[in-house]
């Protein structure tokens, strides 16, 4: 008989099942741990979120960037902290509390090199409000030729010096033609006196034109030195035609070629003239030498007649046979004379054309600035702002990135034509790519945006600030980057009428009537000089002066708000040669009315910014928006505010599914937690 044992299947069911629950408590447990995780990342992201939905809400406002501000990282840390402990709050399957938080990494807006911040003014530009009519072509060709313009007012200037240089050299032939013509007076009253038989007239008229004779070599000097200076200076003026010509359409290095050409055609022939006019020196000293003898025989007769005595009382001396020889002798001279014409002949004109460029050398604000507007006097300690307080290194931007960034300074800074004299212009925005601006390749743009007029009228209208509090002119201050607004605006004032002048320049090139009129004036200043270069280049002086003139015009008309076409026709020029002379005359300019077409004084002022190094036009956008927000908020500075933040968290999690407490007592451990490091980072 058997004997029966019990329970044998119910403890090995029962070993069996605490091995499969074990093995069921561990995958769930590491299923749990790994959802744990998620949970805990998740958390991270989503208080990172909220962190960053503290962005400054004012920078955003008026300027359409991000900037999380945060003095201190440690005030980040516990901000994020706060964030996330809801997230551990929750009684859930994920329970976990924080050990440590710290801020691994963080960059602000002026780190860099001003990269972070450059990305956010041209995500906004592409997806805000960039309309995409200002391409890399257009911007490129729009730059060409406003650089184009700037080299061809400074080689115009160049030359106009050196035709001023030419006209002193006629003004020293014209010195020694008086020179001449004066020893011709003295001689004729020398003749005058011998003819009437008074020695000692003679003799003091002589000594006059022994006088003027001994003039001729220092006259000659100053002329010769004259010369030397302005061959010098040619030599120098093609040097720079050479360097400037490669930013020259073909066009214009033709035209300036052929202007040089004619310079040296006049120096050439100066040449002629020089070697007459050297010559001069040993003529006047022959004559002089001729006039002493003369004086001498005629000192002779003197005494002789003073001391002759008569043998008898009929005895009369014949004093026309003693003066014969000596009047015989003295017709022999031959008077020096120029064999060719010199010297300007209407000096008023000359007068008046050279008093234009003396008048922009005394101020060019009295000339253009429209009446009843004054310039702010506003001014900042550039020394403590971003472009002077952080060190960078300039990296240079593309053009389509630099041409949306003109484009938002545009939008969003303030200028002399903005609000400050008469407020927003019924929310006026127009685009430095728009077709009446006469740029050629631009497409005319089909919309600017409700956005776009919205963020431009509140940043306009929030910008305003009292008289002397900050700069008024900011977009002056991205080209100029001084102290004071009046010496930013006078400096873009000055580039804009040598832009304009370069302008205006080349167009009168292609003006055949115009030329025409520029040369009968030059002609009527000269006179019959006898050398038909200086006609030619006189015509040149006045083709500059005249592009100076009608440049004046142009500024004007942009400072009182109105638009003046980049490249002009014969319908839109405004100044004729008489008002350019009365012009001169009277010191000012009458104001004339501006043009429906064309650009505007901000899109001037916009595409000057695309020369700017990329860089520091950067940095001086925050200046500009550090001193604004600083108004409001004294301490802020653009260097506190975050772009990216990288947090690193030590959390601490328990077990629920699975515990290691038997073994961990045993080994003496009373620790049922486990450690985990999550990293979070975010950036606008």
């Amino acid at each position: 008989m058997k004997k029966a044992y019990s329970g044998q299947v119910t403890v090995f069911l029962s070993l069996i099942l605490i091995c499969v629950c074990g093995l069921i408590c561990g995958l769930l447990e590491s299923a749990r741990t790994a959802g744990a995780r998620c949970y805990l990342q998740t958390a991270a992201g989503s208080s990172m979120d909220s962190l960053f939905s503290q962005y400054h809400r004012k920078l955003w406002e008026e300027y359409r960037i991000f900037g999380l501000e945060h003095f201190e990282q440690e005030t980040a840390a516990e901000e994020f902290s706060g964030f996330l402990q809801p997230y551990l709050e929750q009684e859930n399957w994920y329970p976990f509390s924080i050990e440590n938080c710290q801020v691994k990494d963080r960059k602000v807006l002026t780190d860099d090199s001003g990269e972070y911040f450059e990305q956010e003014i041209l995500d906004y530009m592409k997806y805000g409000i960039w309309t995409k009519a200002w391409g890399e072509d257009s911007t490129l060709e729009a730059l060409k030729g406003f650089t184009e313009a700037e080299q061809v007012s400074e080689l115009t200037r160049s030359m106009e010096v050196q035709t001023k240089d030419a006209w002193k050299l006629e003004e020293a032939l014209e010195n020694i033609g008086k020179c001449l013509q004066k020893q011709e007076e003295c001689r004729s009253k020398a003749a005058k006196k011998l003819g009437q038989e008074d020695g000692h007239g003679f003799c003091r008229e002589g000594d006059q034109l022994i006088k003027q004779l001994d003039k001729v070599p220092g006259l000659v000097e100053k002329y010769e030195n004259q010369a030397d200076r302005l061959g010098e200076r040619l030599n120098i003026l093609e040097q720079e035609f050479q360097e400037k010509q490669g930013d020259f359409s073909e066009s214009v290095r033709q035209s300036f070629a052929a202007e040089l050409q004619e310079y040296r055609a006049y120096t050439d022939k100066d040449g002629e003239r020089r070697r007459q006019i050297t010559g001069l020196v040993n003529q006047a000293e022959e004559r002089a030498d001729f006039v002493r003898r003369v004086q001498e025989e005629a000192k002779e007769v003197e005494e002789y007649i003073d001391d002759w005595e008569p043998d008898d009382e009929d005895d009369e001396l014949n004093t026309a046979a003693l003066w014969r020889p000596v009047q015989r002798h003295f017709s022999q001279y031959v008077s020096l004379s120029l064999p060719f014409g010199a010297g300007i002949k209407d000096k008023e004109k000359e007068g008046l054309l050279k008093k234009l460029r003396e008048m922009a050398d005394r101020g060019i604000l009295g000339l253009v600035l429209p009446e009843g507007k004054h310039i702010s006097q506003g001014m900042i300690n550039a020394g403590q702002y971003p472009s002077h307080v952080i060190s960078y290194e300039e990296k240079g931007l593309g053009m389509l990135d630099k041409a949306m960034t003109a484009e938002y300074c545009q939008v969003f800074f303030d200028h002399f034509c903005g609000v400050k004299e008469g407020g927003t212009k019924d929310g006026e925005i127009s685009s430095i790519g728009e077709k009446d601006g006469n740029i050629p390749g631009m497409e005319e743009r089909q919309g600017q945006g409700t956005e776009k007029k919205n963020s431009k009228e509140n940043s306009r209208k929030s910008s305003r600030k009292k008289e002397g509090d900050g700069l008024s002119y900011e977009l002056e201050y991205l080209l100029a980057g001084k102290d004071l607004d009046e010496e930013n605006f006078i400096q873009v004032v000055e580039e804009l009428i040598a832009v304009r002048e370069g302008l205006n320049f080349i167009y009168l090139l292609g003006d055949a009537k115009k030329r025409s009129e520029a040369k009968s004036l030059a002609m009527a200043v000269v006179g019959g000089t006898g050398i038909l270069p200086l006609v030619s280049i006189t015509t040149f002086l006045i083709l500059g002066v005249w592009a100076f003139g009608e440049s004046v015009a142009d500024v004007q008309v942009l400072l009182d708000g109105g638009k003046v076409p980049l490249l002009k026709g014969r319908e839109d020029w405004k100044l004729s040669l008489e008002g350019l002379l009365d012009f001169a005359r009277k010191g000012r300019l009458e104001r004339m009315g501006g043009n429906e077409k064309g650009m505007s004084y901000e899109q001037y002022l916009t595409i000057f910014l695309l020369p700017v190094p990329g860089t520091k036009l950067l940095y001086r956008m925050m200046d500009i928006m550090e001193m604004n927000l600083a108004q409001n908020q004294p301490g802020f500075r653009m260097a506190d505010c975050a772009y990216r933040v990288d947090v690193e968290l030590e959390a601490c999690g328990k077990h629920v599914y699975f515990s290691l407490g038997l073994l961990k007592s045993l080994l003496g451990s009373s620790d049922t937690t486990y450690p985990v490091k999550i990293k979070a980072s975010r950036a606008y």
